[in-house]
Parts: structure tokens; sequence; C-alpha cells
């Protein structure tokens, strides 16, 4: 009898272990057929009709877990690996996308590893076009001036704090690690970043900065840093939600503004989106602009399919200008 009770207890306690930890497999899943289209300034226009993947959303797949280790406290761990959906084939490094391990709790939460800085979390969030691959933000805001952000790093700690009615905020700092020291050439590249927001009910505006030293080439060569300050909001009238930011990218010789407003509308399952993004470099006058037009459906939770439009048109120099188009008709599956 006593036998039997410990077996139960042991049964009993293993059962509420397992059940204070858990491990999911997670992704997502995006193709579509399409045609592409690129001309610049004294060369022919070049289309291409493709099977394409990743253009509303990036595809990858990852593995993140939880284990309740009492007193409120949590550790966190998450594994995410993009790869090519059209071949298969795996993007360079196992969980290039996000490799990261911490602790969670009232505090907040921390982790290390390789993940996105605390500047592309509102960047994300107030981008046009669901901050979706079809938006063209990217492509303008780094074609005219300077390189855009870096949207991960590696060798990292991240903070996030928890939410005071409605105030949250996060800090990221990845160790740039010089490799050069035998050589004395370089410097430690190192990449900070911060945001703070206020978000509640329809409304979330904020501000984010982001600092990036680059490497030297050269010792005789100062070490340059990239700056990036974006001021972002949305608010969700519920018939439409508005989203626009505004940003500055600096690094003490070239000097670039950069705006983008966006807007999209929810018909029941169906979801139309519009965006428009520009920039402006002072040092070089380079500048571009482009637009976006999206619609989805949502066939059920998981699986949505969409057809968009996006076109850019961008001085890459004084001489040359290049446009750029991209139509897609796919299906994402998230799982």
């Amino acid at each position: 009898m006593k036998k039997s009770l410990i077996a139960l207890a042991v049964l009993a306690a293993s059962g509420a272990a397992m059940a204070q930890s858990s491990v999911t497999l997670y992704g997502r899943l995006d193709a579509s057929i399409g045609q592409t289209r690129t001309e610049s300034t004294g060369t022919a226009s070049v289309r291409q009709t493709v099977l394409d993947q990743s253009q509303l959303n990036t595809t990858f797949w990852g593995l993140r877990g939880t284990e309740d280790i009492g007193g409120g406290l949590k550790a966190n761990f998450k594994l995410e690996s993009g790869f090519a959906l059209d071949t298969g084939v795996g993007n360079t490094g196992l969980f290039e996308r996000t490799a990261t391990v911490g602790l969670s709790g009232g505090f907040g939460a921390v982790n290390l590893g390789r993940q996105y800085t605390a500047y592309d979390s509102l960047r994300g969030a107030t981008n046009n076009v669901w901050d979706s691959n079809l938006s063209t933000t990217g492509a303008v805001w780094k074609a005219t001036g300077m390189t855009d952000y870096t949207n991960r790093i590696s060798n990292s700690v991240r903070y996030d704090s928890p939410v005071f009615s409605g105030i949250s905020g996060s800090v990221a700092y990845g160790f740039g690690e010089n490799k050069n020291t035998t050589t004395n050439v370089g410097d430690a590249t190192d990449n900070v970043s911060l945001h703070v927001k206020y978000a509640a009910g329809p409304l979330l505006v904020g501000y984010a900065h982001q600092e990036e030293k680059q490497a030297q080439a050269v010792l005789t060569t100062a070490q340059v840093t990239n700056k990036y300050d974006l001021i972002g909001a949305s608010y969700d009238f519920g018939v439409a939600k508005l989203t626009g930011s505004y940003n500055q990218a600096k690094n003490g010789t070239a000097k670039d503004k950069e705006y983008q407003v966006g807007v999209s509308v929810p018909f029941g399952a169906f979801n139309v989106a519009a965006g428009y993004s520009k920039a402006e470099s002072d040092n070089t006058g380079l500048e571009g602009s482009g637009y976006t037009l999206v619609g989805t459906y949502d066939l059920s939770k998981r699986t949505t399919m969409y057809v968009g439009y996006k076109s850019t048109d961008v001085d890459t120099s004084a001489t040359t200008k290049t446009e750029a188009s991209t139509f897609a008709a796919g299906v994402r599956h998230v799982f």
C-alpha cells in the first residue's frame, strides 16, 4: 500500500513538472507566383515571371520553450531558422533569425544571444502594410544615402520592461567583439538600441534610437557610427488603421530624412492595405519613393491568400535612377 502511494506521488510530481514546462514547434510558409521588373537609367528593362517565396512574410520555422521555475520566474528560449520555400534551401547559419535564452518575471524579460534590436521592434510596429515584405520602406530608405539599419544583432543582451499604465520600453546591446586585434585594424562594431512607447486602446506612439559602429578599414580612418532616430505611431479607428513614422539617419557625413505612411481597412475576412514611403539625402541630393497596395483574404485562422503590388523609384547615384516593381499572388500558412 505504501509503495502504491509513493508511486502515485512520484507520478503526480512528474506530471506537475511537465505541466510547468513546454516546447512549441511553430513557423510560417509563404509562396507566390508573380512578376518582377527592374530598369535603370541607360539599361533595358528586365522582366521575369517567377514562382517566388516570402513575398508577404518571410518563411521560417522555429522552436520556443518556457519553464516555470517558481517565484514568478520563468526560463525561456527561442530558436528560428529561415529557408527558401521555393527551393527548400536553408539560409546561412542554422538559427540565423533568432537564437536566445533568458529569464522573465515581474521585472520584465532579459534575453541573451542573437535577436532583434529594440529599434526594430518599434519600427516594425509602426510600418505600413503590416510590416510585410511588400512594404517599400526598407528598399527606399536604404537606397538614397546611408545604408539602412541592422535589424538583428549577435552577441547581444536585451531587456524588455513590463508595462506601466501603457508605457513600456526596451534596450539592447550587441557586443562587437573585435576580431582584428592581431592586426591592429578595426574596432569593436558594437550596436546599441532602445525604444520607449505608449500603447493603450487604439493608440500606439513611441521613439526609438539605434547606433551602429562601423569597422575601420585602416588605422588612419576614423571609426564611423551610423545613428538612426525614429518617431512612429499608429491609431486604430476600427474601420481603418493608420500608421506612420519619421526617421533620421546620420553618421557625421551623411544625413537622410525619411518617412512613411499607411492605412489598412478590414472587410470581414478581407483586408486591404496601402503604403507610401519617401527618402531624401541632404548631402548627396538623392531621393527615392515607393508605394504598395495589398489585399488579403483569410481562408482560416492560419491560412491566408494574398495579392500585392509594390513599386519603387530611387536615385542610386547622381546620374542613375532605378525603377523596380513586383506583383505577387500567393498563399501564407502559419503553424
